[in-house]
């Protein structure tokens, strides 16, 4: 079977809490050892970053697989009916005897959050298991893949031998490798990063946008979009910049606003041939995840493509 796009990455299961007795002093939420806090509004849902974009793929009218890992466990069994129910290929969902990957995210009164992660089953994506042969896509779409450049490696050759477009976010421990990660992104058909990422990859301080802007779009990739949270996105198209400001929304929390930008971004160039247009399809696609509770309870469905557009 040919997919619209393949994603490669984690799957989690999240668990939001909040509490009006969380204390935010500075950079750092504190809370005394040894206490006890009371706490108002539980969530739990799916997380991780290929099931995200797989999910914000399927509901923006293209179909998915994920090559992702979970326990054989609860939480594991939670992980397959939920990307199930969005219509996400279980052909490349592997199976381990190790705990589901989990997160607790513990959510200020002000939307920001501080994250516990607990990789587990996400560590052992194993690419002997992947049928190679047999994965058809137009795009491959890499998240966090926790530092294995062996799988990356595999991605990418698989990827130029069989002519499919790919795009990269990668996580915290390829963005970490600087040195190793910069061979792959020439082979990128769209780099997808944060500014602090864009800042640590081209060696600028974050304060010094326009230099990062014109050092990452010599990375390779022929697209690079660099998310800001609240001041927008940018796609760089070698010197071509297209720069827009963020919807302004209440915002709820944060997690899964990178993945929904990506993810709408993808979509957008599939679906559009305006790279303006493409790139306000990610940032309304993350502005509406950050009015919820969860990275995928905001996700926009096709239908509501065009009055997000609008906005």
């Amino acid at each position: 079977m040919r997919f619209n796009v393949v994603t490669f990455g984690s799957s989690f299961v999240d668990v939001y809490l909040t509490s009006p007795d969380f204390k935010v002093s500075g950079k750092f939420l504190c809370e005394i050892y040894g206490g006890k806090v009371p706490i108002d509004k539980l969530v739990i849902t799916t997380g991780g970053g290929a099931s995200n974009v797989a999910a914000g793929l399927e509901r923006l009218g293209l179909q998915t697989a994920c090559v992702t890992c979970v326990g054989r466990d609860h939480w594991g069994l939670f992980i397959r009916q939920e990307l199930k129910k969005e219509g996400i290929s279980p052909l490349y969902i592997q199976q381990v005897d190790q705990p589901t990957s989990y997160s607790t995210i513990l959510v200020a009164a002000d939307g920001g959050q501080t994250v516990l992660v607990y990789r587990g089953a996400s560590n052992y994506l194993n690419r002997e298991k992947v049928d190679w042969e047999r994965l058809e896509a137009d795009w491959f779409y890499v998240t966090s893949l926790g530092g294995d450049f062996q799988l990356l490696t595999k991605i990418v050759r698989t990827a130029q031998d069989k002519k499919i477009r790919l795009a990269f976010n990668p996580g915290s421990q390829e963005i970490n490798a600087a040195d190793k990660l910069v061979k792959f992104l020439p082979f990128c058909e769209l780099l997808i990063l944060n500014l602090n990422e864009a800042a640590k990859l081209t060696k600028h301080e974050i304060k010094n946008k326009q230099e990062i802007f014109q050092d990452a779009a010599k990375l390779g990739p022929r697209l690079v979009a660099i998310s800001q949270g609240r001041q927008g996105a940018v796609l760089l198209e070698g010197r071509k910049k297209i720069v827009l400001p963020a919807l302004k929304v209440k915002t709820v929390q944060e997690t899964g606003a990178g993945d929904a930008f990506g993810c709408g971004l993808l979509a957008g160039l599939v679906k559009f041939t305006d790279l303006t247009k493409a790139l306000k399809l990610g940032v309304a696609n993350g502005a509406a995840v950050v009015e919820h509770y969860g990275p995928k309870a905001g996700l926009l469905f096709a239908p509501e493509i065009e009055s997000w557009l609008k906005k």
